[in-house]
C-alpha cells in the first residue's frame, strides 16, 4: 500500500493477501476480504483511494493521518487472520509520489491514446516513443518502473509500431517480468520476417526456460497467421527443432504440451500421428498430457481412421474419466447429422475471431469428421467466413476438401 501526504500524501499498503492468480475464484476470494476495507476507506478518505486486487493507494492530508489509516487497516486485517506486508508498505510525500508513480510518464503515455497508424505525425510520435522508452530503462529506481515499462510496450502494440523490435530481444532476455507484455506486442504486430527473426533470437539466447516461457512462445507462434512459403517453412522448422530439444532436455510435461500444440497446428496429419505414436509411453503416463493428446486426435481421425480409432479405443479403455469422455465425444462428433445451436455458435460466433483459436479449430476438425457436416454448404460457407489462417485452410483443404 502507498499513502501520499500533502498535498494528498500517499500511503501504500501492498499485498495484504497473497493469492494473486488470475483464476476468477481466487480473485473473488481476495476481493471478498477487502470489500469491507473499501467501505471504511471510502468514508475515511472521502473516496481518495484506489485498489487493484491487494494493492491500495490512499490519499492523506498528513503523515499522522497516513499512519492512523495504516494502523486501522492493519487491525481490520488481523481480525480476519491476515497481515500487511510491511516491506511493501510505504508513506510518500507529494514529491516522492510524483517520482515513484511516474506521473509525467503516465501523462505522456495518456497523450498517445487515440493516435493511429497513418496519422500525419505517426512517424515522429513513434520515434519519440522509442526514445522515451530507452530513456525509461536508465533509472529503475521508481517503485512502479515496471508498470510504466509495460505501458510503453502496450502502447507500441496499440500503435502497431515495429520500432520496438530493435530492443525486444535484449529487453525480453534481461527483464523476465516484461515477457508477457512483449509477447502481447509481438502478437499484435503479427508474423513477418522481422518478428520471426526476433523470436528465433530469443529462443537461441535464453538461458533457462521457466515453467511458462516455452508455452508462451509456442502460444505466440501458433496465434500468428503464418504464410505458406519457403521462408516461413524454414522458420517453423527451426522453432520445431528448438521446442522439441528444450522439451526433452527438461522432461517437463508442460514443455511436451507446448510441442504438441505447435505440431497440432503446423504438422501434416501423418507427421503429427507419428509424433504421437513415437512418444505414446511418455504422454500416457501423465493424465493431463493424455487428455491433450486425445483432443488432438480429432484432427487425425479422417486421415488415418484405423490407427486413430485404435488409439481412441485405448483411451476409452483406460478408465480415466475425463479422457474417456473426450474420446467418446470425438467418436460421437464423427456421426452427428447437424450442428445444434450451441455448437454452431461456439464454432462460428457472430463476431469473427482473429486469430481463430487453435483449441476451437481442433473441435471443428472433430465435427468435420462427420461426412454430413463437412458436405453441408452452410457449414462450408461459415468456415470460409470465419477461418483465414493459411495453415488452417491448408488442412481444411487437404483433409476435408473445403477450399
Amino acid at each position: 500500500m502507498e499513502v501520499i501526504v500533502p498535498p494528498k500524501m500517499v500511503s501504500g499498503i501492498s499485498k495484504p493477501l497473497q493469492p494473486t492468480s488470475n483464476l476468477e475464484a481466487i480473485r473473488l476470494l481476495a476481493h471478498s476480504f477487502l470489500f469491507e476495507i473499501d467501505q471504511v476507506l471510502k468514508q475515511r478518505t472521502h473516496d481518495s483511494f484506489t485498489r487493484w486486487m491487494d494493492d491500495i493507494v490512499i490519499g492523506a492530508d498528513s503523515r499522522k493521518e497516513a499512519i492512523e489509516l495504516i494502523s486501522s487497516i492493519s487491525d481490520m486485517l488481523k481480525s480476519r487472520g491476515l497481515a500487511l506486508n510491511l516491506s511493501k508498505t510505504a508513506i510518500y510525500n507529494s514529491k516522492e509520489a510524483h517520482y515513484h508513480f511516474q506521473i509525467d510518464q503516465n501523462k505522456y503515455l495518456d497523450s498517445l491514446e487515440g493516435i493511429k497508424k497513418g496519422d500525419a505525425d505517426y512517424n515522429k510520435l513513434t520515434t519519440d516513443l522509442k526514445k522515451n522508452f530507452k530513456k525509461h530503462f536508465k533509472d529503475h529506481g521508481p517503485k512502479y518502473w515496471d508498470k510504466i515499462a509495460k505501458r510503453y510496450i502496450t502502447t507500441f502494440g496499440k500503435l502497431e509500431s515495429t520500432k520496438l523490435l530493435t530492443e525486444i530481444s535484449r529487453v525480453y532476455l534481461n527483464h523476465p517480468g516484461l515477457r508477457q507484455n512483449l509477447l502481447y506486442y509481438l502478437s499484435k504486430i503479427g508474423y513477418r520476417k522481422q518478428t520471426a527473426k526476433k523470436v528465433k533470437e530469443i529462443l537461441s539466447n535464453i538461458d533457462i526456460f521457466d515453467d511458462i516461457s516455452l508455452y508462451q512462445i509456442c502460444s505466440l507462434v501458433t496465434s500468428w497467421e503464418v504464410p505458406i512459403n519457403n521462408s516461413s517453412k524454414k522458420f517453423l522448422q527451426d522453432i520445431d527443432a528448438t521446442l522439441v530439444g528444450a522439451s526433452f532436455r527438461s522432461k517437463n510435461p508442460a514443455d511436451f504440451y507446448s510441442v504438441l500444440w505447435f505440431k497440432a497446428k503446423y504438422d501434416q496429419a501423418e507427421d503429427l500421428l507419428n509424433f504421437i505414436k513415437k512418444y505414446q509411453n511418455l504422454w500416457q503416463a501423465d493424465s493431463f498430457l493424455r487428455r491433450q493428446v486425445t483432443a488432438v486426435m480429432g484432427r487425425l481421425l479422417i486421415t488415418n481412421n484405423k490407427e486413430v480409432e485404435s488409439l481412441l479405443y485405448t483411451q476409452i479403455s483406460s478408465g480415466i474419466g475425463n479422457t474417456v469422455s473426450l474420446a467418446n465425444q470425438i467418436q460421437r462428433f464423427s456421426n452427428i447429422d447437424s450442428l445444434d445451436g450451441k455448437l454452431r455458435f461456439y464454432l462460428f460466433p457472430k463476431r469473427v475471431q482473429n486469430p481463430y483459436p487453435l483449441p476451437k479449430f481442433i473441435v471443428l476438425c472433430s465435427v468435420l469428421n462427420s461426412e454430413k457436416i463437412r458436405t453441408n454448404d452452410n457449414v462450408r460457407k461459415s468456415i470460409l467466413e470465419h477461418i483465414k489462417d493459411p495453415y488452417y485452410r491448408k488442412w481444411l483443404g487437404t483433409q476435408y476438401n473445403i477450399n
